[in-house]
């Protein structure tokens, strides 16, 4: 490791050219596993990220070599790369799903959201989708979550991708696909959405979740802050709830005539 660390110091002259060397040598000619770790290892050391990425594309991408088996540990090996761009080349090249997992994590943990998403959907693998939608939510990402969500949807039919899904509907206003979602089966949690919808004054979602769960107290309640107010009362005398009454008339009638209502 020494004669390494001295062979490839900035200003060794035929240090490019004792580079050039070792990676055609290593990707063309070893098929011993621990030698081409520890010429990973020394490029590491010596801080040669572009020139790692050069080397483990050749070995990778060559089918006859040794380490085309060994795709894990090479995967692993990219981690410590910190120029995601050269690794997002490289993930193109190769095009395999643990690859672009591995780089959809390192995007995620640098902050590159709407990068981390497309790498995760490109994947195929939903796995870490919590994690994908925490990050996602934080940053107002929701446009690629629900493209995430979709994805992920296909694979696991779980409660927790179901509701953020819907969720993601009413945040990017998109109305009818909620719709359509809603006249299917489903898991999701449609009344802790709708309570988020409403919390969050999407009453438009918020009236779509309501009434699908027929839960007329709040659909009512919904429904004046749309100034729907005749809907509002049918809604209210259906919910049959003294409750529902004093919190409609505690909101924006506006110039509406209540008389009516009872």
């Amino acid at each position: 490791m020494d004669l390494w660390a001295q062979a490839l110091v900035e200003d060794n002259e035929f240090r490019r050219q004792l580079i050039d060397q070792v990676v055609q040598t290593v990707s063309s000619e070893t098929q011993d596993p621990d030698d081409i770790s520890m010429t990973v290892n020394v490029f590491m050391i010596a801080d040669l990220p572009n020139e790692l990425i050069e080397l483990l594309e050749k070995i990778v991408l060559d089918d006859n070599s040794v380490f085309s088996d060994h795709r894990y540990k090479l995967l692993v090996l990219i981690d410590h790369v910190k120029n995601l761009d050269r690794v997002y080349e490289f993930a193109e090249r190769c095009n395999d799903p643990a690859v672009w997992i591995l780089l959809g994590r390192a995007q995620l943990d640098a902050n590159m959201v709407k990068e981390a998403i497309d790498s995760v959907i490109k994947a195929d693998d939903p796995t870490n989708y919590m994690d994908v939608v925490n990050v996602a939510s934080k940053n107002n990402i929701w446009e690629d979550l629900v493209k995430f969500l979709q994805m992920a949807r296909k694979k696991a039919r779980e409660k927790f991708i179901e509701t953020e899904l819907i969720y993601a509907y009413a945040k990017t206003n998109r109305l009818a696909e909620l719709e359509e979602f809603l006249s299917g089966p489903n898991q999701a949690n449609i009344t802790q959405v709708a309570d988020r919808c409403f919390d969050d004054k999407m009453f438009e979602a918020a009236k779509l979740l309501y009434n699908n769960v027929s839960n007329f107290d709040r659909l009512a309640i919904t429904l004046v802050h749309l100034k729907e107010y005749q809907a509002a009362v049918d809604g209210a005398r259906k919910a049959n709830s003294t409750r529902t009454w004093e919190e409609m008339f505690k909101s924006d009638w506006l110039d509406y005539t209540t008389d009516d209502a009872y």
